[in-house]
C-alpha cells in the first residue's frame, strides 16, 4: 500500500523536530511527506513549505519531499523554476502539493483579495499548474549535452517556448532550468468536492480524496478516476481533515473497498511518531527506484510527452 503523510507545523515547531519527524516517517516506509505552512493552517508557523522542503531533501535519502505552494498567487514561471530547482536538490524525489483555494491570511499577506468565486479560482489554479507542466516540458529529451570544448550544455533546437495565453496568464517560456533526474516534480492535489476532482484530474498525478464520510469518499473517488494514483486522506488527530478510521485494519479494508491506491495520513509534526507507527502497521511500501515517480509507480507520466499518453 502507498502511504504518504501530510504534516502541519505547530507554532513552536523547531527545525530539528521537523527533521526528526520526517526521518521517522522515512524509516517507516512512507513514500512521501508534505509539511504544510501557515498558508494552509491559518496560523503562524516558523517555516515556508518550499524552502523547508529544500532542507528536508538534503537531510533524507529515500522519502519523497512534497512542497505546498499556491497555484493562485505569484507568477507560474517563478514557481516552476523554484520547484524544478527543488527537484534537482532532491535528486528527483520532490513533489508539489497544489494549493487551489485562497485563505484569509494569505489574501491579506499578498494584499490582493480575489473577487472570483471558488469555481473561477479553481480554473485559475489549473491554468497555473498547466503552465508549470508546459514549462517543464519545454526541454525535449536529449536537449542537454555538455560540450567541454565550446562550454555549451544544451541544444537550443530542442528547447521551445510555450507561448501560453489565457484570461489570467501570458507566459512565453521556455524555462531556464534544465529537466531534473525525474524530469519534473510529482503533482499532488487535495480534492474536497466532485467539481474539484474533475477539474484537477488532468493536471495532478496524485489525487488525495479529503472526505467527511464514506458516502462522500465514494463520490470523490469516482470523480477522481483518471489520476495516476488516488489516495484517501485519513485524519490521525482530532479535528483533522479526512476520514477518522482509527486502527490499521479498518483503514486497509476501506482502501480495498474503495479501490484506491493508498492513504495520506494527516496530522501534526508533533504527532509524527504515531503516524510512523500507523504507516508501519499498514505495511507502507515504495516501488524500487530513486525518484518519487518511481516510488509511486508513475514513471510513464514523467517522460517527455508522457502526460498526454
Amino acid at each position: 500500500m502507498i502511504v504518504t503523510a501530510v504534516l502541519a507545523l505547530d507554532h513552536g515547531t523547531t527545525l530539528d523536530e521537523t527533521v526528526a519527524a520526517v526521518t521517522a516517517l522515512e524509516r517507516a516506509g512512507v513514500a512521501a511527506v508534505t509539511v504544510l505552512d501557515a498558508a494552509d493552517s491559518s496560523g503562524v508557523t516558523p517555516f515556508e513549505s518550499t524552502t523547508l522542503a529544500a532542507h528536508l531533501a538534503m537531510t533524507t535519502s529515500t522519502i519523497g519531499i512534497v512542497a505546498a505552494n499556491s497555484a493562485l498567487y505569484g507568477f507560474p514561471y517563478h514557481a516552476a523554476r523554484r520547484l524544478a530547482t527543488l527537484d534537482h536538490l532532491a535528486a528527483g524525489r520532490s513533489g508539489w502539493m497544489l494549493r487551489t483555494a485562497t485563505g484569509v491570511d494569505e489574501e491579506s499577506a499578498y494584499d490582493w483579495r480575489s473577487t472570483l468565486g471558488p469555481a473561477e479560482e479553481l480554473h485559475r489554479a489549473t491554468e497555473y499548474a498547466e503552465i508549470a507542466l508546459e514549462l517543464w516540458a519545454s526541454w525535449e529529451d536529449g536537449s542537454q549535452w555538455p560540450d567541454v570544448v565550446t562550454g555549451d550544455f544544451k541544444d537550443d533546437a530542442r528547447i521551445h517556448p510555450i507561448d501560453y495565453r489565457s484570461t489570467s496568464f501570458r507566459v512565453a517560456g521556455p524555462l531556464d532550468v534544465p529537466p531534473s533526474p525525474a524530469r519534473r516534480p510529482v503533482l499532488f492535489g487535495g480534492v474536497r468536492t466532485e467539481h474539484e476532482a474533475v477539474a484537477l484530474r488532468p493536471v495532478v498525478d496524485v489525487a488525495i480524496v479529503v472526505a467527511r464520510d464514506r458516502s462522500q469518499a465514494e463520490r470523490l473517488v469516482s470523480s477522481a478516476r483518471g489520476a495516476s494514483r488516488i489516495l484517501l486522506a485519513i485524519a490521525t488527530e482530532e479535528g483533522g481533515e479526512g476520514l477518522v478510521v482509527g486502527a490499521a485494519e479498518p483503514i486497509a479494508i476501506l482502501v480495498d473497498e474503495l479501490g484506491v491506491d493508498g492513504v495520506a495520513l494527516r496530522g501534526s509534526v508533533s504527532g509524527a511518531a504515531a503516524i510512523a507507527d500507523l504507516a508501519a502497521q499498514l505495511g507502507a511500501t515504495r516501488d524500487e527506484g530513486p525518484t518519487l515517480a518511481e516510488a509511486l509507480g508513475i514513471t510513464e507520466r514523467m517522460s517527455y510527452g508522457g502526460r498526454a499518453a
